[in-house]
C-alpha cells in the first residue's frame, strides 16, 4: 500500500475518533431495558407512528476458519424496537434471518438472543425464548429461519440480537438505515482486511452522523493443512444516522428501495500476501466480453443453428431484411411461445429445447428470438436491463445481480427497434412500462447503450366528446379516445382478465350518474402496433331549474397526487404526457348559460410543461380544448414545491362547472 494512502487514513483516524466516542456503545447492550424506555407515548421524530427502532446496530468483520484455508465473515447485529400500536404487529412481531446455503458452503447462525419487555405495575418484565421457538425453512438458495416474539401488547419492547458465521469473504451483508418505521440510531461497522477491495455503494438522502475510517493491525489464524497466523491492516468503517424517519412510499416513484439510505458492497479485487492481484469487478467492455462467451448467454449465439432454419419457413418472411420480414419473426415468437418466468438474465435451457418445447424463461424466449433475426441475417443482439420493481442499477459498475430482465435490439435499415417477444401484448418496437427505468446494456461486439429513460417515452391521449340536444330535456352524443402507447398496453392486458362490457361501465362511472352508454366499441384492440381507441355513443339529460355540470366530463384530474409539504427524492412520472381534451356542445334545450370557467393559459418552469384550458360560448354551442403537457418525467426535489402547485392549480380549474339556468 502506498504512503500516501496510509497518511490519508491516519489523518481521517484523528478526525474520527471523537466523533466515535461521542455515540456510548453500552446503549446497545441486550437486556438493559429500564422502566422510563417505556415512558414515552409518541416520539417527535414521527408523532404518528406504529413503531420505533430505538437502535438498529450492525458490525461485519473477518476472521479465520478452521479446515477451509480461507477467510470468514462474522455478521451481527442489535435491535431494539418498541411497539407503540397494533399496526405495527404485522411487520415487527416475526423475525426472519436468511442463512446462505450454496452447495457445500452454508451459513452459520452461532449466536441468538431475543426478548419481550413489558411494564408491569413499574417493573420490567421479560419474556425470553432462545434456539428452539425457531421454525426453519427452504427458500432457493437459503435456509430461512424465523422467530415469533411471544407476549406483544401495545407499548411493549422487543428486542433481538444474532451472529452469523458466513464462509464467504467475498460477500459483506449490506446495511439498510431507512426503513418502514423511524430509527432513533442506526449504525454499521465493518472491518475489512488490506487483501480485499471492496467498492462501497451508498444511496439515499440522509446525511451521516458518523462516516469514518480507522485501521489497525490485526492478528488472524487460519487452519488449512497446517495452522498459521500472520498480521494484517485491517480498515474500519463507520456509518451511522441518527434520527432516521421512516421511507414512505410517495406518488409518481419507480421503487421506493432506490431512495432509501443504505451502503452495500461489491468485491472490485483481491491480493493475498505474495500473490498478484486478482480482479473481479470488471469495466463494462470486459463484462460483455465474458457474456459473449458464457454458454448460458452468448455462447448460444455462435452455435450451428441450422435447426432454426424450420421455425424460420414458419414466420413466412422471406429473404428481404425488410422490416416486415423482421415483423414476422416477431410475431411467430410472441404468438408461439410462453414465459414461464417473468424475470432472469441467463438462460434456463438451450435455445434448440425452448424452440422444442414452445416455453421459457424471459431469457430464453428473447435470445431465441435474437438468435432467429441473427439467422435470417439482421444486425439483432441482447440487452440487459432492470425493471423499475428491481430497482436501477449502477451505471459506474458493471454488477449483473443489478439486472433483471433480457430484450432484443435489432437494426433494420438505419434504425434500431427494442423488442420484448415474451410480452404478448406489445407491438413492434415497444416495451412495457416496467422497462423504462433509465437505460439497458446491449451485449455485442460493440457494447452500447440503450437509452430508456422516462424522460424518452412520450404518452399522447387525445379525446373528443360532442353532445347535441334533441329539442327536449335530452342530450346524446359521441366519445371518441385514442389512447397513448402506455394507456393502451394496460387495456389489452385489462380486458384479458375482464370483458369490454365491464370495462366500459366502470368507465362510464367516473362521467356521472345521469349518462348511459351505447354501441361501445374499441378500434385497434389487435393491432399491437397501433394506440387503441375507446368509442361509444353517451346519452344524458337535464332536469332541475338549475343544473352544473361539468365539461371535462369525468377527463378531469381527479385529485393533486402532491400532498406532501416537502419531498426528498425525485418524482418520476412514467413517461412525458401530451394530454388534449376537446368538447363540443350544444346548449340544452330550454337552458341558459348563467356561469361558465374563464380560459387560462400557464407554463411550468418556463418550457418544461403547460396547461391551456380554452373555453368558449356562443348563442347555442360551447366549445373547449383542455390540453396538458408534461415535456419530461423526472424531476428533482427543488421542483416539487412547484410542482405540486402547479398539479395543484390544474386540478381546480379542472373540477370548475358550467352553470345551466332555465331560461325564462
Amino acid at each position: 500500500m502506498c504512503l500516501n494512502r496510509i497518511v490519508l487514513w491516519l489523518i481521517l483516524l484523528c478526525f474520527a475518533s471523537p466523533v466515535l466516542a461521542q455515540k456510548d456503545k453500552s446503549k446497545f447492550k441486550f437486556g438493559d431495558v429500564k422502566p422510563e424506555d417505556f415512558t414515552p407515548t409518541f416520539y417527535p421524530i414521527d408523532p404518528v407512528a406504529g413503531a420505533i427502532y430505538l437502535f438498529d446496530v450492525g458490525s461485519s468483520e473477518y476472521g479465520g476458519i478452521s479446515g477451509k484455508g480461507n477467510m470468514a465473515i462474522e455478521f451481527q447485529k442489535k435491535t431494539r424496537i418498541r411497539l407503540l400500536n397494533k399496526n405495527s404487529f404485522n411487520d415487527l412481531s416475526t423475525l426472519v434471518i436468511y442463512l446462505n446455503d450454496r452447495n457445500s458452503s452454508v451459513d452459520v447462525l452461532e449466536e441468538f438472543e431475543v426478548a419481550t419487555y413489558n411494564l408491569e405495575n413499574g417493573k420490567v418484565v421479560v419474556t425470553k425464548n432462545d434456539k428452539s421457538a425457531i421454525f426453519k425453512e427452504k427458500e432457493d438458495g437459503y435456509n430461512v429461519l424465523k422467530f415469533t416474539f411471544p407476549n406483544i401488547k401495545e407499548g411493549s419492547i422487543i428486542e433481538y440480537s444474532y451472529k452469523i458465521g458466513s464462509p464467504f469473504p467475498y460477500s459483506i451483508n449490506p446495511w439498510t438505515f431507512q426503513e418502514k418505521y423511524p430509527k432513533l440510531w442506526s449504525e454499521y461497522d465493518v472491518s475489512i482486511p488490506q487483501f480485499y477491495n471492496f467498492i462501497t455503494l451508498k444511496q439515499g438522502y440522509l446525511p451521516y452522523t458518523i462516516d469514518s475510517v480507522s485501521f489497525s493491525s490485526v492478528e488472524f489464524s487460519i487452519y488449512d493443512r497446517y495452522a498459521f497466523s500472520f498480521q494484517a491492516a485491517v480498515y474500519k468503517h463507520t456509518w451511522a444516522i441518527k434520527d432516521v424517519p421512516a421511507i414512505k412510499k410517495e406518488p409518481f416513484v419507480t421503487t421506493i428501495k432506490n431512495y432509501q439510505s443504505m451502503v452495500s458492497f461489491q468485491l472490485s479485487s483481491v491480493k493475498y500476501p505474495n500473490q498478484a492481484p486478482h480482479p473481479y469487478l470488471q469495466n463494462w467492455d470486459a463484462m460483455v466480453e465474458e457474456l459473449m462467451k458464457n454458454d448460458r448467454f452468448g455462447e448460444n449465439l455462435k452455435h450451428d443453428l441450422n435447426w432454426l432454419q424450420d421455425n424460420l419457413r414458419a414466420t413466412g418472411a422471406g429473404s428481404l431484411l425488410s422490416l416486415e420480414n423482421a415483423k414476422r419473426i416477431y410475431a411467430y415468437v410472441q404468438h408461439n411461445f410462453t414465459s414461464t418466468d417473468d424475470y432472469g438474465i441467463f438462460l434456463s435451457q438451450s435455445l434448440k429445447k425452448t424452440a422444442e418445447t414452445k416455453k421459457g424463461n424471459i431469457a430464453d424466449i428473447n435470445m431465441l428470438l435474437t438468435a432467429m433475426l441473427q439467422r435470417a441475417g439482421y444486425e439483432a443482439f441482447p440487452a440487459l436491463l432492470s425493471t423499475k420493481d428491481h430497482g436501477k442499477p449502477y451505471d459506474l459498475y458493471p454488477i449483473l445481480s443489478k439486472f433483471n430482465y433480457v430484450i432484443t435490439q435489432v437494426i433494420v435499415g438505419s434504425r434500431a427497434y427494442v423488442l420484448d417477444a415474451s410480452d404478448k401484448v406489445l407491438g413492434f418496437g415497444y416495451l412495457s412500462d416496467e422497462c423504462y427505468n433509465g437505460s439497458a446494456r446491449l451485449i455485442a461486439p460493440k457494447p452500447s447503450v440503450i437509452n430508456l429513460s422516462p424522460d424518452s417515452l412520450k404518452e399522447t391521449t387525445l379525446t373528443f366528446v360532442t353532445l347535441n340536444n334533441d329539442g327536449t330535456d335530452k342530450m346524446s352524443g359521441a366519445y371518441s379516445s385514442q389512447l397513448g402507447e402506455m394507456k393502451s398496453q394496460a387495456l389489452r392486458r385489462k380486458l384479458i382478465k375482464e370483458n369490454k362490457e365491464e370495462y366500459l361501465k366502470e368507465s362510464m362511472k367516473m362521467k356521472g350518474d345521469n349518462f348511459s352508454i351505447t354501441n361501445p366499441g374499441f378500434d385497434s384492440l389487435q393491432v399491437m402496433d397501433a394506440p387503441v381507441t375507446v368509442r361509444f355513443d353517451i346519452n344524458t339529460s337535464f332536469d332541475g331549474d338549475i343544473v352544473y355540470f361539468n365539461p371535462m366530463m369525468g377527463e378531469a384530474e381527479g385529485e393533486n397526487p402532491f400532498s406532501a409539504e416537502e419531498r426528498f427524492y425525485p418524482v418520476e412520472m412514467p413517461n412525458t404526457t401530451d394530454r388534449t381534451y376537446i368538447l363540443n356542445m350544444q346548449i340544452p334545450a330550454g337552458y341558459m348559460v348563467d356561469e361558465i370557467p374563464k380560459s387560462v393559459k400557464v407554463n411550468f418552469n418556463e418550457d418544461e410543461g403547460f396547461f391551456e384550458y380554452l373555453i368558449s360560448k356562443t348563442a347555442n354551442t360551447i366549445q373547449l380544448q383542455c390540453h396538458l403537457e408534461f415535456k419530461k418525467a423526472t424531476f428533482q426535489p427543488e421542483d416539487y414545491e412547484n410542482l405540486r402547485d402547479f398539479y395543484g392549480f390544474v386540478v381546480q380549474k379542472e373540477s370548475e362547472q358550467i352553470v345551466f339556468k332555465k331560461s325564462k
